[in-house]
């Protein structure tokens, strides 16, 4: 096999380390049942050539949102900025920069359009534009309905979720309906490499991600499977948890075994791309191995010299609380590091009423 099937890796979801789900469950019933808020962690300046907007917003994606936000202030869509990305199926409270001189009037009134409803609840100066990636995390609150199971093993589970974590896998809605991101950018690489000129398009980066995204899913899984997902192996690099830094344990520190255990520290797979190798002996052995069938994709990532990165295994619940509104009602509450899948956390728990995988996200 030489290259990646999309159907791998769109066919469900990815194995737990805690097995199979103990309930089931029905997601978004309405947006309110899914409240995304991103936790920037800091504050911008109060003064400077950017106006920092503090928005709220139902039904309507990132995107759709900057591009309201962009005409409202008759602005190019290129001079509004944001940290992450926040689902449409839902509602979420995200940061937007807009380089621009002119000030919003505040009246917390919605605004609708034909892509959702929006209302801007805050707007401060700042002196720099909103960079992509550098909010802290997103802070989750999901109403979980028609929920059918056990109420003892649903509890049991979702102590071990608080307790473990989860496995830090990239969510489907990463991959597309279908899995499409995936084949777009695999057609995008045969071309290349084929020597055919296409014409460049502004979705390759999201295209690259997804394969990235699905390589990476590839290791995670493997390492579920032989449950080396929150251990060491010898030449793993390992990561702090919610940081992005990197270190090589030394083999002769007898603390490392306590901070994994404690969730201080995970271990990281990769996200294909140029660049020598970090790790070494079995941990370098292992993906390898299971990179094989799609080698020739990962010698195309490196050759587009796109940066080979690192990523966590292991997903953290920050203060992760729970309650029953009802005997069939489900409330969950936690923050997740900026990039993770609450995805991630839900299938570990339940089976996901069908059509909706697409519609959970923040990054």
């Amino acid at each position: 096999m030489s290259d990646l099937q999309a159907p791998i890796l769109t066919s469900g979801p990815c194995p737990s380390p805690w097995g199979e789900p103990v309930a089931q469950v029905r997601l978004k019933a309405h947006p309110e049942d899914f409240v995304v808020e991103e936790v920037l962690g800091f504050e911008p300046t109060g003064e400077g050539e950017h106006l920092w907007l503090w928005v709220e917003k139902r039904g309507m994606n990132t995107d759709a949102a900057a591009r309201e936000l962009a005409a409202r202030l008759d602005v190019s869509a290129a001079l509004v900025s944001f940290s992450g990305m926040k689902d449409r199926q839902a509602l979420t409270r995200q940061w937007f920069s807009v380089h621009t001189p002119a000030m919003w009037p505040l009246d917390d009134a919605w605004i609708s359009t034909d892509n959702g409803d929006y209302r801007v609840l805050r707007a401060l100066r700042g002196a720099r534009k909103l960079r992509r990636g550098v909010h802290d995390a997103n802070q989750f609150r999901i109403t979980l309905r028609d929920v059918r199971g056990d109420v003892a093993d649903i509890e049991t589970r979702l102590n071990l979720l608080a307790a473990e974590g989860v496995a830090n896998y990239f969510g489907p809605q990463r991959f597309g309906h279908g899995g499409r991101n995936i084949g777009q950018g695999l057609a995008l690489l045969a071309s290349r490499r084929s020597g055919r000129a296409r014409r460049r398009d502004n979705r390759e980066n999201l295209w690259m991600s997804a394969i990235r995204s699905a390589l990476f899913n590839q290791v995670l899984a493997e390492r579920v499977r032989n449950k080396t997902w929150a251990s060491c192996l010898p030449g793993d690099v390992l990561q702090l948890d919610g940081r992005s830094a990197l270190f090589t344990p030394d083999v002769l520190d007898a603390d490392i075994g306590p901070r994994l255990a404690r969730g201080e520290l995970h271990p990281t797979g990769p996200l294909p791309g140029d660049g020598t190798s970090v790790i070494s002996g079995e941990a370098l052995a292992l993906e390898q191995q299971t990179l094989a069938p799609w080698q020739t994709t990962c010698d195309d990532l490196a050759a587009l010299r796109i940066p080979g990165q690192r990523r966590a295994l292991r997903l953290r619940l920050r203060a992760p609380q729970w309650q029953w509104t009802s005997p069939d009602t489900l409330v969950i509450e936690f923050a997740l590091t900026a990039g993770a899948f609450a995805t991630s956390v839900l299938q570990s728990l339940a089976v996901l009423e069908e059509g909706q995988l697409d519609a959970i996200s923040a990054e």
